[in-house]
């Protein structure tokens, strides 16, 4: 051990300063993994004690031109097990197929479907927020819990796993989401980013910092929407309806939903150009976050990019000065941050029901932040911001 100390005292100092940066962005990475990214793996550990009863909940769905995934969910809405009364409000956004015939023979099966619209004609810049916002005025009960039309949730149990936090101390409940599988090099990367912006979301609200959800799985009461300012705040954006408004109104608490039964699964299918747009919403959003919550996904995303360049930098320079030392202490550091990291996303891919990916992990870890430096730069050239009025 003498021996090892004695050597990295006599290495030139430009190799010290090269380690040392090393180890330094290592432990910034420990420490974001540590904290943040296995927080809902220690969340998964404690034994946590629910009310009996549950407090009367509206679904709400905005749809359009999902006739078929309304004839498959819809249903598995309305069948949920629930200790309580609720309700499923389902918006019609200016359907063009039989949605509204197939809503309309559901709801003179089901008392509590109730079914709005937002017509065609109608031009905002968000659609998505007027038909939420038409949802929850249309809404019997106070507790809003969201869904997508092509979302199906993986028991019969969810609605009552999501509504078990409400309580007087938490009124927005965060819960999961992942995509059905997709098949090729595409599905895998969302796979991996859906992933990672999970345990991120979850990781940070409950480390007390909530900054977003997934509008496919999210819970809060009206006072929540209303202390929001009803999406006003951010009308000029297409998105937001998830995340945007945890700051509009000031969330300091949000509890998270981690159980097997309570994840949401969409069928929705991605392509690289609608990949590219759901990104481009949630950049845009990001740019909207509280100024801490920026400088602490923005140190992250930074040093984990700097590692990578750093660890590269350190081997290839020592190994060419045969440096051995520092070599293998370059080594052990880059391989103890991947060990790490596939740990965490390995524990936490097994309650999301997502694949880890061990082979990709350094790859997809490198290419989606420079994917998102490119679109919301370069890559922007040439492009038209989202149209203000649809057509």
């Amino acid at each position: 051990m003498s021996e090892l100390l004695q050597q990295l005292v006599e290495m030139d100092l430009g190799f010290q300063i090269l380690l040392g940066a090393l180890l330094l962005l290592f432990f910034i990475q420990l420490y974001y993994y540590i904290y943040y990214f296995a927080a809902p793996i220690r969340q998964l550990k404690k034994d946590i004690t629910f009310k009996s009863q549950r407090p009367n909940v509206s679904i709400i769905v905005c749809a359009q031109n999902e006739q078929e995934n309304l004839k498959t969910f819809i249903p598995k809405l309305l069948a949920q097990q629930y200790n309580g009364k609720f309700e499923v409000v389902v918006v019609n956004d200016g359907s063009t197929d039989d949605s509204n015939d197939v809503l309309e023979r559901m709801a003179q099966e089901h008392s509590n479907l109730k079914i709005s619209f937002l017509p065609k004609a109608a031009k905002y810049m968000s659609r998505k927020k007027m038909c939420l916002s038409i949802g929850i005025k249309a809404a019997t009960y106070d507790v809003l819990v969201f869904t997508d039309a092509d979302c199906q949730p993986t028991s019969k149990y969810w609605l009552d796993m999501i509504a078990s936090h409400h309580n007087s101390q938490n009124n927005v409940v965060l819960g999961a989401s992942r995509l059905e599988k997709i098949e090729g090099l595409l599905g895998n990367l969302i796979d991996y980013d859906n992933l990672f912006s999970t345990m991120q979301y979850m990781g940070y609200a409950i480390c007390g910092k909530p900054f977003r959800g997934t509008i496919r799985n999210l819970s809060y009461n009206k006072s929540t929407y209303y202390k929001a300012k009803s999406f006003s705040q951010h009308l000029n954006l297409e998105s937001g309806e998830d995340d945007i408004i945890l700051k509009d109104a000031n969330v300091q608490q949000a509890a998270v939903e981690l159980r097997e039964g309570a994840i949401t699964i969409s069928n929705r299918a991605l392509t690289p150009s609608s990949y590219r747009h759901t990104k481009e919403q949630r950049l845009d959003c990001k740019k909207r976050y509280k100024s801490s919550i920026k400088l602490s996904l923005f140190v992250e995303k930074a040093s984990r990019m700097l590692f990578y360049l750093t660890s590269l930098a350190a081997i290839v320079v020592l190994a060419l000065n045969e440096q051995w030392v520092g070599l293998s202490i370059a080594f052990t550091l880059f391989l103890l941050r991947y060990t790490t990291q596939f740990f965490v996303l390995y524990k936490n891919s097994k309650w999301l029901g997502s694949p880890t990916h061990p082979f990709g992990q350094v790859v997809f870890d490198i290419f989606l932040p420079i994917y998102e430096l490119y679109i919301t730069t370069i890559g922007r050239i040439g492009r038209k911001k989202w149209e203000m009025w649809r057509e």
